[in-house]
């Protein structure tokens, strides 16, 4: 799923401890010029998601970086554009030659642009570069191909939880330390909160995608996925999916517990839960800073737990951004774009001198420091990086120990392989009809969504 959050999660803290989660890459190719100095080829790349210019201080923040790049790298010319990845365009900009050298994309996309021949291999230069090695390998599959070849670098990446009302969970009489890890568990929870307080014991989006976002994550803890390893076909009508789906609708209809809107896009629900109308919503550790910095909820009443689950093992959906690579890029254009990668994105995990200048200067300015995230490097490095940075750390760590202590032992499930943006949005509609249509055919519905995505998948 594309990494979309509500206004103002893409803060200057998001920039300055992340340093790119939601500025930018680089290049595109053919952009290159050869240079005669010590016979040291000269080379301009293009990095693409520059933030738009209503966003000063992250406009500040990435063109004062590319400046320090550029002073260290004198034969590297970066040139930083708006450009963005858009499924509907992309083709016609790869035609065009107008893609950057380099530029992020959501999980969902490296495998079919893998198959497709549409992204440069860039195995080769991680080794030359020494980045390759110090990367995450738990998350590198999203960008690997059959034969190993790497075509892409994680730079952000998440798995879902259970974001939760401390405060609810008090006013209902539940112990906000000891939040649901079954499903069952959620059900009950939410029931509480309802009677109590009147808010929405659970809520999920359901619109724009993000409802078949999430309900990825919820099959994924029942057991299952919506598509085939391969995904070549839809795994929709399933006891998984049912399963979840039975959930929601004792909630809502037998417990009336999920409050009275049924059509949720992600920033209303974000919203409604930090305004203290929703109890539990599933979420990722990404929308803390929108909460507390633009919904102004206290951080005192945020909770976030592991995925509940409904079978003895423990699974999550997992996802993020990557960044990606012109197949027209030269030799000299992609190793530029990789150091100008491991500069801006993964200089705080390797020099204690950035992490504590980021860590300070984002306390300072009230952003958000600490938050936790699943490590785009390898553990150590992550480990070292929270040492260094501990003294300004703002997130309150008990809080977040549902999820914290969970999340390096649970099995990561990807997003589905293939077109997995039509296939969130046929679930979107499985939801709404299961929220507002209490005789709904629920074998039926599946059915019919099923054979829906398919045909999209045989496209």
């Amino acid at each position: 799923m594309n990494l979309t959050r509500p206004a103002g999660v893409a803060t200057l803290a998001a920039l300055a401890l992340a340093l790119a989660a939601c500025s930018g890459s680089t290049t595109p190719g053919g952009n290159g010029a050869t240079g005669s100095d010590a016979g040291t080829e000269k080379v301009t790349i293009v990095v693409g998601d520059r933030p738009s210019p209503d966003q000063k201080e992250a406009v500040a923040l990435l063109d004062s970086l590319i400046a320090q790049f550029e002073d260290e790298h004198p034969d590297v010319t970066i040139e930083s554009v708006e450009t963005k990845w858009e499924a509907q365009t992309f083709q016609a900009m790869l035609a065009g030659g107008t893609m950057p050298t380099v530029m992020n994309v959501a999980f969902t996309e490296p495998q079919s642009l893998i198959a497709a021949g549409q992204i440069a291999d860039i195995t080769d230069v991680l080794q030359e570069t020494g980045l390759g090695e110090k990367l995450n390998p738990a998350v590198l599959d999203v960008v690997t191909d059959a034969d190993g070849r790497v075509f892409g670098v994680p730079v952000d990446v998440y798995s879902v939880g259970l974001a939760y009302n401390r405060q609810l969970f008090e006013d209902a009489g539940l112990d906000p330390d000891a939040p649901p890890t079954t499903w069952e568990q959620v059900r009950e929870a939410a029931a509480a909160i309802s009677d109590a307080t009147g808010a929405a014991g659970y809520a999920t989006y359901t619109a724009d995608n993000f409802g078949g976002w999430m309900t990825a994550a919820a099959v994924a803890s029942f057991g299952g996925e919506l598509q085939n390893a391969d995904g070549t076909a839809a795994t929709i009508n399933t006891p998984e999916m049912a399963g979840y789906l039975e959930v929601l609708r004792q909630m809502r209809w037998e417990d009336d517990s999920m409050g009275s809107t049924f059509v949720y896009s992600a920033q209303p629900a974000i919203q409604d839960f930090g305004a203290g109308k929703i109890g539990m919503l599933l979420n990722l550790p990404f929308d803390y800073p929108g909460l507390i910095l633009n919904y102004q909820m206290a951080p005192e009443d945020f909770g976030f737990t592991a995925l509940p689950q409904a079978t003895d093992e423990s699974r999550t959906l997992t996802g993020g951004a990557a960044k990606i690579f012109n197949p027209k890029a030269t030799p000299a254009e992609l190793k530029a774009a990789v150091e100008w990668i491991e500069f801006q994105n993964f200089q705080q995990y390797f020099d204690e001198e950035t992490a504590v200048a980021n860590a300070a200067a984002a306390a300072k300015d009230g952003s958000i420091v600490g938050l936790p995230v699943i490590s785009p490097v390898s553990e150590e490095a992550y480990a070292q990086l929270q040492e260094w940075i501990a003294p300004y750390v703002n997130v309150i760590p008990e809080n977040w120990v549902g999820y914290t202590s969970a999340v390096d032992s649970q099995v990561l499930v990807p997003e589905p392989r293939t077109k997995a943006q039509e296939t969130y949005a046929e679930i979107d509609l499985v939801l709404q009809a299961v929220l507002t249509k209490q005789d709904v055919d629920l074998d039926q519905l599946l059915t019919q969504t099923e054979d829906t995505i398919n045909s999209k998948l045989a496209r």
